[in-house]
């Protein structure tokens, strides 16, 4: 058998650092400069003899010098989460839907209960449980964010005039 011409052919595939020898390095690309210069290459070197295969020199390994813990700590700029603060009050909201949870978590008996209780009820009963519910819910996301409050004030009183115009 012999194979096809197509696989006698050059490859066209780029080359890459598994598909070239042992000094073909690209790195990833992240100390590139244009034109080239000091510390674009690869930190080390390849070594044949002793116990390790690749030998790094002190003198191309990138270094970054920080500007000190001072500038750092006197900075306006903060990372987006930190250690330091402390929430004393966690977000803790009421259910939103009508079945409350218990503290040991609820069980199918529970839900079967609350289901057939539930079904017993008038389609305004069912309507005046939820709304209750979600009332609970909106007075204490308000209390927690009280700026939310008085968007949703704003919002009811352009709704009420637009209501009294049409």
């Amino acid at each position: 058998m012999r194979p096809t011409t197509s696989l006698l052919g050059a490859s066209r595939l780029p080359l890459t650092p598994k598909r070239g020898n042992k000094d073909y390095y690209k790195g990833t690309r992240q100390a590139y400069a244009p034109g080239g210069g000091h510390r674009t290459g690869p930190p080390g070197k390849h070594v044949v003899k002793g116990t390790a295969k690749y030998r790094v020199v002190d003198s191309q390994v990138r270094v970054f010098v920080g500007p000190g813990i001072e500038k750092i700590e006197a900075s306006a700029l903060k990372p987006y989460a930190t250690t330091t603060r402390y929430d004393p009050a966690p977000l803790r909201l009421p259910p939103f839907g009508p079945a409350p949870p218990k503290k040991n978590g609820l069980k199918t008996a529970d839900y079967k209960a609350f289901s057939a209780n539930y079904a017993a009820l008038s389609l305004s009963q069912r309507q005046a449980l939820i709304m209750e519910q979600r009332r609970k819910w909106w007075s204490a996301f308000v209390q927690r964010f009280p700026e939310q409050g008085v968007e949703e004030e704003k919002t009811r009183a352009v709704e009420e005039q637009a209501q009294a115009k049409a």
